[in-house]
């Protein structure tokens, strides 16, 4: 019994210094792309920091952080999306919130290489010194987005082939197409959809654009009773949109939140941060069809970082020592 009670708070003690929880660090950036006559492209970018704050240091236990870049929906703005911030930088993950083509006439082409370019400029913020960013930056990136963001980060990867995974909310079609794009588009994907979603539908944009992809790991998931604004926190625009249509929302927007959050959260781990472990248990709760119904082409998770072999090596040291 005591080798059992002391091999039990041992891999507490494992388990707890491998799930660090991190502050949210906030910091307002005006990238300039020297390549579009000196875009400028106003961005939000929270991070994981020891404090909350705006322009806090970055979180000082040396991780490298992967990227994030997402991008919004039609005439909406990245204070909309606090949900999705709130749920992967407490994880460890900069994210960034390019302020661009929020108005009533957006250039959708121009949003995706926004998207593109911030992902770039983060990236090389993380070599240059000087820069709150350097050394922190992992290579590993996501480009996100929901509706109109959704369908543009598909666009987006033509632009920055460097872009490790894609994932999108009720991604909507756009000019030029993102189901034609994403036949390009070979990393792995996560999309999104919601099964009451009466602005974009299903059957019209996130199903065609999955069976379009080139993606040998990819996932549909729609949220059963979901809605297209439900995604985002609550906001004037997308709401008034959505009572000019049916069905209406059949679960709350907070449960919403919490279905895509135990999805996100172990897929993000598994592609971005290379975590079998994470790769494992996204498959075991998306095969439960816990409020959601999926369709998948699935590559099995065969690599691992380092950080998770050393603790596979290690437990298996322990489990030994306690027999």
């Amino acid at each position: 019994m005591k080798k059992l009670f002391a091999l039990l708070t041992i891999l507490s003690l494992i388990e707890s210094g491998f799930s660090q929880s991190f502050s949210i660090g906030h910091r307002q950036v005006n990238f300039v792309d020297p390549e579009r006559n000196n875009r400028q492209v106003q961005t939000e970018i929270y991070y994981p920091s020891n404090v909350s704050g705006d322009n806090v240091p970055l979180a000082e236990d040396g991780t490298l952080f992967p990227v994030l870049v997402f991008g919004h929906g039609f005439v909406m703005e990245w204070g909309a999306y606090v949900n999705i911030w709130k749920a992967v930088v407490p994880e460890g993950y900069i994210i960034a919130f390019p302020r661009t083509e929020t108005g009533i006439s957006p250039d959708h082409l121009t949003f995706a290489r926004d998207l593109a370019f911030v992902i770039r400029a983060i990236q090389e913020e993380g070599y240059t010194a000087g820069s709150p960013f350097f050394g922190r930056v992992d290579t590993a990136s996501c480009v996100m987005g929901h509706s109109m963001g959704g369908g543009s980060s598909f666009l987006a990867i033509q632009y920055n082939p460097s872009i490790t995974a894609i994932v999108n909310f009720a991604a909507a079609e756009t000019n030029p197409s993102a189901i034609a794009a994403a036949t390009l588009v070979n990393i792995p994907a996560l999309i999104f959809a919601g099964s009451n979603d009466c602005i974009t539908p299903p059957a019209t944009n996130q199903e065609r654009m999955f069976d379009s992809l080139g993606s040998a790991c990819k996932a549909l998931v729609s949220i059963t009773g979901a809605s297209h604004c439900q995604f985002a926190e609550q906001n004037a625009l997308c709401s008034f949109g959505e009572l000019t249509c049916s069905p209406a929302p059949a679960i709350s927007r907070d449960e919403q939140h919490r279905l895509v959050d135990t999805l996100l959260i172990p897929w993000l781990e598994a592609h971005l941060k290379g975590n079998c472990n994470s790769s494992a248990q996204f498959q075991s709760i998306l095969d439960s069809g816990a409020g959601w119904s999926y369709r998948q082409q699935y590559e099995p998770c065969i690599t691992a970082t380092t950080d998770v072999i050393e603790q596979q090596l290690y437990l298996k040291y322990i489990l030994s020592f306690s027999r």
